[in-house]
């Protein structure tokens, strides 16, 4: 087993295909379209390697409504990378298993778990998974979950980009952890 390096923290935002209406999401399967991440320096709080890896699904496409929230379409997944050659990436470039992986609440963690699994793949990530949700709901005694906008608001800070797009997210909640633990 390898060392946790704590001087970088990966930071993962998740998207995936979904549909509008409940009758929809049950008739599909959800599968990642997205894989945003970023590395948080926790001793300078640079933000480093920002990237948003597109995944072409094998089980489902993006709908109309996917589209409208993430602004990645079917053209982008079709000419996507598949989940396995995105856990590549992750262990390739990013190091992943050396490193404490965080996102914004449980979603990324248990959506990654649940690909792997369903594709045969061991997860890439080490055993240390840090809620930046949780975190920042502490810090700012908030009392109750915020959305990653508004968590970003109440730290006065401008959300860049857009949201809902994994790379994004990713960088904005690398900028929440970094106002957690700075």
């Amino acid at each position: 087993m390898s060392r946790i390096n704590y001087s970088e923290i990966v930071v993962i935002d998740l998207e995936a295909t979904c549909w509008s209406t409940p009758e929809e999401t049950a008739l599909n399967a959800s599968e990642i379209i997205e894989v945003g991440v970023c590395v948080l320096d926790t001793f300078s709080g640079e933000i480093r390697m920002p990237q948003g890896i597109i995944v072409k699904p094998t089980r489902s496409k993006v709908s109309q409504f996917c589209y409208e929230i993430t602004n990645i379409s079917q053209d982008m997944v079709d000419d996507g990378v598949s989940f396995e050659d995105a856990i590549k990436t992750l262990k390739s470039d990013y190091k992943v298993s050396q490193k404490i992986m965080a996102g914004y609440g449980n979603y990324d963690q248990n959506m990654f778990a649940k690909e792997c699994a369903r594709n045969g793949v061991k997860p890439p990530f080490g055993p240390t998974y840090l809620n930046i949700s949780s975190l920042a709901t502490l810090k700012l005694k908030a009392g109750k979950r915020l959305d990653l906008a508004e968590t970003c608001r109440q730290f006065g800070l401008i959300f860049e980009g857009r949201q809902h797009r994994g790379v994004d997210d990713a960088v904005m909640a690398a900028k929440v952890l970094w106002e957690c633990i700075k």
